[in-house]
């Protein structure tokens, strides 16, 4: 059951990577090519490593992958007929390229999660994941503190609200990366008496790292224009990004090297 929420969850976070890879790429007013391919090949690669990530091991055939899948699949339907149902040429250009590449994302991620094993990974080394994605979260939300929110105050409110709206946003991440942080450290400390983490508990937060590592991103192209000081939260702002990434996948190694009692 873990397993087949998270999958749902994953699932809806599809629509944010589509949706802001689409309007990074895209033309105000307009459905370019560049637009729709990109936001089909980000959605497409995202749903196949968190099919891969999710689905469970133990068999090459997409039978036992099926609750998975599915309840990855749902979130994703479920937008592309509210979409369908707005009329026009809505479903041809933004519903249908969603949902058929991504339904062919994760049927790849769940045909590759047969074909690779992992070996256990010690409890020590376990512990030793944890602590450091603990400290580069809060490392993340110290350079938020101290340079990013500073710098992005002193820059002031434009006329369009940017960047100074960010302001509240770099907050909630900071905030974020730190509970995600005591998260971890207390699962550390279970862990060094013997109990290892749940496989599901993992996943969870590194999905948490993952989400604020997208919108930290962006600054890169946002406010790349916005003079010297912005400048210097353009650049500040995806090395950020670039730690939580590390971050996620750090975390999502260590779960799926769980041994197979704890991936559950």
């Amino acid at each position: 059951m873990g397993r087949v929420l998270l999958s749902v969850v994953l699932g809806l976070f599809a629509l944010v990577i589509f949706i802001g890879v689409g309007e990074l790429l895209g033309v105000p007013g307009q459905n370019t090519i560049r637009e729709i391919l990109g936001a089909c090949l980000a959605g497409t690669l995202y749903l196949a490593i968190s099919q891969f990530f999710v689905a469970p091991r133990g068999s090459r055939a997409l039978a036992p992958k099926w609750p998975t899948m599915v309840a990855m699949g749902a979130p994703l339907l479920a937008i592309c007929l509210t979409i369908a149902a707005q009329g026009g040429r809505a479903w041809l250009y933004s519903a249908l390229p969603m949902f058929v590449p991504g339904c062919l994302g994760i049927v790849a991620g769940a045909w590759a999660a047969g074909r690779f094993t992992f070996s256990p990974l010690a409890l020590a080394s376990c512990r030793r994941s944890l602590l450091v994605s603990a400290a580069v979260l809060l490392a993340v939300a110290l350079v938020l503190v101290a340079a990013v929110i500073p710098l992005t105050i002193k820059a002031g409110a434009f006329p369009d609200g940017a960047p100074g709206a960010t302001v509240s946003v770099f907050w909630r991440i900071a905030g974020l990366a730190t509970l995600i942080a005591a998260g971890l450290g207390l699962i550390a400390a279970r862990a060094g008496r013997g109990r290892r983490p749940s496989f599901v508990i993992l996943g969870f937060l590194a999905f948490l790292a993952f989400a604020p590592a997208c919108f930290l991103a962006i600054p890169a192209i946002w406010f790349l224009g916005h003079g010297p000081v912005l400048r210097a939260v353009s650049i500040i702002s995806p090395m950020c990004s670039a730690a939580q990434f590390v971050v996620t996948v750090l975390l999502g190694a260590t779960a799926l090297r769980l041994p197979e009692a704890e991936r559950t």
